[in-house]
């Protein structure tokens, strides 16, 4: 379990970013919930995440930190290029025993494509597609890893990955809308492992409150994750996969070049590698300025 444990830990940046920003509408750091981040922007966020999960009888807690640098280029109205550069800080308690692993994640790139906006009397329509590419830029070297423990907090996949998404958004007066849908398609490392491709799907609804300098965004959210089972050298593991449903919500405050923001998850309903893992709820936040 140690080592399927990697491809649910890696889920929560692909969470928070890769479905989000190119899809629009599952967290805050979307430009298709706050339409001042279809800009280009620069943004640092820090995502927190808690596990408990158990094996053989041991039982371990597991917090994933991350910082979460991120950049947007807007090359038209019709075309968005976005990178994300994370760092990890992962640890470990089982016992009396702690390990921990710090250092760069594996760097996404991004490019969205804004199909159409149709506006009528009454309702706004959007629908966008992207397509992104997860590079192994993390340490992954199965060799250095002094206990299973940090086995199974390593900073990447050692794999090169693929996403496709897309999304559809209504807006009537301040409220919006979105549906989203999001999918990695992984690949094999270097050392013939391959975690399994993760299906993301959400809703969200948005209410914008304009004030006389600030804007006060408030918003819901459901999402479901589907993580499909890893395999070693083609030979799946039973151990594997599963699916979690998140619910929660968050807060932006923006002016007219900062925002500030922050998203409060929780688990609804989850079955995470044959129950052996426990999500607890998840904080995010972050800070962004327009450019």
């Amino acid at each position: 379990m140690k080592k399927t444990f990697v491809a649910v830990l890696l889920a929560i940046v692909f969470q928070q970013a890769h479905a989000c920003d190119i899809c629009g509408g599952v967290n805050h750091l979307n430009p298709y919930m706050f339409p001042h981040l279809s800009k280009s922007y620069i943004s640092l966020a820090y995502l927190r995440s808690l596990y408990y999960s158990t094996e053989d009888g041991t039982n371990s807690k597991i917090t994933a930190n991350t910082f979460l640098f991120s950049g947007q280029y807007t090359l038209n109205n019709k075309l968005q290029f976005t990178a994300f550069v994370p760092y990890h800080s992962n640890e470990s308690e089982a016992g009396v025993s702690k390990t921990n692993l710090k250092g760069l994640g594996d760097i996404t790139v991004l490019a969205n494509y804004n199909v159409f906006n149709l506006q009528t009397a009454a309702f706004r329509h959007a629908v966008s597609l992207g397509v992104g590419i997860k590079l192994a830029t993390a340490v992954y070297n199965t060799q250095s890893l002094s206990s299973a423990n940090q086995e199974a907090l390593k900073l990447g996949s050692g794999s090169v990955d693929y996403l496709l998404n897309g999304a559809y958004r209504v807006s009537v007066g301040n409220f919006t809308a979105s549906a989203v849908g999001s999918y990695k398609y992984t690949t094999a490392n270097n050392e013939g492992y391959r975690y399994g491709d993760v299906l993301t799907t959400g809703l969200s609804a948005v209410y914008i409150i304009n004030q006389k300098d600030i804007s006060l965004t408030p918003y819901v959210q459901v999402m479901n994750e589907k993580h499909y089972r890893d395999a070693d050298n083609h030979v799946l593991d039973g151990d594997s996969g599963g699916s979690i449903l998140y619910a929660g919500g968050g807060l932006d405050v923006s002016t007219s070049r900062l925002t500030i923001g922050a998203n409060y998850q929780a688990a609804a309903r989850q079955n995470l590698l044959q129950g052996e893992l426990t999500a607890k709820p998840k904080f995010s936040a972050r800070i962004s300025f327009t450019l």
